[in-house]
């Protein structure tokens, strides 16, 4: 069986993590199929130097993160699954402050 081939993926956050401001961009290697739960797990290997896993922590927060795929909110419950094509971006934001 051939491998799939591999795709890359622009991912973002901005959130509130441990009290402080966490921003993060990078680019992430998957393989063509993978799905954005994939791209999120990567995406916190690839930042874990810079803060603890950001992305697990923006989920676990009281205040639910905003998920953009390129620049269109999605709800991410029922697009975790959803398959990513080379180029796409994925933003998470989390709000610092009502308003």
């Amino acid at each position: 069986m051939t491998p799939k081939p591999k795709i890359t993926v622009q991912v973002k956050i901005a959130a509130p993590i441990d009290g402080k401001s966490v921003t993060f961009s990078g680019t992430v290697e998957l393989r063509q199929g993978d799905s954005i739960k994939k791209l999120l797990k990567k995406a916190d290997a690839l930042a874990e130097t810079k803060s603890h896993k950001p992305f697990r922590k923006a989920f676990r927060q009281g205040v639910s993160p905003v998920i953009l795929l390129n620049g269109e909110r999605i709800d991410l419950t029922e697009e975790k699954n959803r398959t990513l094509k080379e180029g796409d971006e994925v933003s998470v934001i989390v709000a610092i402050a009502g308003g």
